[in-house]
């Protein structure tokens, strides 16, 4: 039995527990579930789920207007605890396996009010029902075939979504195109199992099977794919956002164009050189794509321990950063020092003369450096007028390195990363088993095989194909309570 609405103080609080200690309890699928759909604080309208084989009986004690109605019909009715009139709202209720989660579902829509939430649900809970876990609706919709894996994984991004990108990214995944991709490449692994399988049946012919052109052939271009699809960066970068760094040396102004970026004071600006000791960083929304902005310590030697430690995360910024704004104080002149110089990466890096303004003449459009041209953005970054300037760049340039991401599915998570290399793995050991056919190392068909159920099995897990209840603990414990 999970805790219930009354041992505590408010719904954030309950909500709270319920997700810290969700893991003691054991995901049960023959119990009947109720959570609070909505979020867990006072509002106009608040949505309770029940779901299980008692939730049409449960929902109906709870609002008689439900017995006997139509499922997919929404009725109105008061909802009561014995005598006790607790609320009135909507009812509608859903037969399985025509639902979310595949099993009888019925939902109540009654008032939000902190008292009136937590009396309905506590009428509920009295008719022996158990609060539902994390993700547990969403759990039960995978387990009764309603969607795989990836799915549920796309609707927790979609509900987690703070930009257009991300939000389209989560719909085209929610709408199964990432699972039809690894469904794909399972296929395949399928196919190649099903040709290996032959040598075995027919052992006289074990050496002309596995060495057969098309089998090689295949297996290579599967891995190219798998390989392919692991050097994608663009969903994960929509998912958890792009980074950007801003490096420069002391009083550069990277701390000002943080701020002008950002429309608000996040960093300290000051005429004393190594005010920014540490990452200063500042999430965007640029283009519908997130960005998280990290304004850096000035780049610079230097003998003050902490200035230095600065320095060097500084550095590592900019080196796991996926654009990079160098910023340069033009009174000083234009070169680029070594030390930034070798953080650069062409189509990636954009550099800021400040202070442009302090400066007679003109500002050349490109830089070079090295053997290498960059884009240069002249400007008085204390002026709002500095914005139209560098973001329209910005914009290119942030829409150049998540643009992937809005026209197929990608690889969004780690364990998806994970389970492409233990494939390729698995992949490649069997093309070696296969190399030493005809040398007499034993059934070399045998090993092959089991290699390839591997490769399937490691794909498969993504989907939720052979997964294990260790990979549903893992994917479903992100998840909220109530979905």
């Amino acid at each position: 039995m999970g805790f219930t609405l009354a041992d505590f103080a408010d719904l954030g609080q309950y909500a709270r527990m319920n997700t810290a200690h969700a893991f003691s309890f054991d995901y049960v699928l023959g119990d009947t579930i109720v959570a609070l759909a909505t979020a867990p604080v006072a509002a106009g309208v608040a949505v309770i789920r029940i779901s299980g084989p008692r939730a049409w009986e449960v929902g109906a004690s709870v609002c008689a207007a439900l017995e006997g109605a139509a499922p997919r019909k929404v009725v109105f009715g008061k909802f009561i605890l014995g005598r006790e009139e607790l609320d009135e709202g909507l009812a509608v209720g859903f037969r399985a396996p025509a639902s979310f989660t595949g099993e009888d579902v019925v939902e109540l829509q009654g008032h939000g009010g902190r008292a009136v939430v937590q009396a309905v649900l506590d009428a509920i809970l009295a008719h022996g029902v158990r609060m539902a876990l994390p993700g547990e609706f969403s759990r039960r919709a995978v387990l009764n075939g309603k969607m795989d894996l990836t799915a549920a994984e796309g609707l927790a991004d979609l509900i987690a979504a703070q930009t257009e990108v991300q939000r389209k990214q989560a719909l085209r995944q929610l709408d199964g195109a990432l699972g039809e991709r690894f469904e794909g490449w399972r296929k395949g692994v399928m196919n190649l199992l099903a040709q290996v399988e032959a040598a075995i049946d027919f052992p006289d012919e074990e050496l002309d099977v596995l060495a057969a052109p098309a089998l090689t052939k295949n297996m290579h271009s599967l891995m190219a794919d798998l390989t392919a699809a692991l050097g994608e960066q663009a969903g994960a970068r929509v998912r958890d956002g792009i980074a950007l760094a801003i490096v420069g040396r002391p009083n550069a102004g990277k701390s000002t164009l943080l701020n002008l970026l950002s429309g608000r004071d996040v960093a300290i600006v000051s005429d004393i050189a190594g005010t920014t000791r540490d990452v200063v960083t500042s999430v965007l929304d640029i283009g519908g794509f997130p960005v998280t902005l990290a304004d850096t310590a000035g780049m610079r030697e230097t003998r003050d321990v902490i200035e230095a430690e600065g320095v060097r995360r500084a550095r590592k910024q900019a080196e796991r950063a996926d654009l990079l704004l160098v910023v340069v104080d033009s009174t000083l002149g234009e070169e680029i020092a070594a030390d930034m110089a070798e953080l650069m990466v062409p189509e990636r890096t954009l550099v800021v003369m400040s202070k442009a303004d302090k400066v007679d003449g003109d500002f050349p459009a490109k830089v070079k450096v090295g053997e290498e041209w960059y884009p240069v953005i002249a400007a008085n970054l204390t002026e709002q007028e500095a914005l139209k300037r560098v973001m329209p760049v910005l914009t290119r340039m942030v829409a150049e390195v998540g643009g992937e991401a809005t026209e197929s599915a990608l690889l969004t998570r780690q364990r998806h990363k994970a389970a492409v290399e233990l494939a390729l793995q698995a992949l490649g050991h069997a093309l070696a088993v296969m190399a030493r056919a005809g040398e007499g190392d034993g059934s070399v068909a045998e090993l092959a095989a089991q290699d390839l159920r591997d490769a399937a099995s490691a794909i498969g897990s993504v989907t939720g194909r052979t997964s294990s209840e260790d990979v549903l603990d893992v994917v479903f414990s992100t998840f909220c309570i109530g979905k």
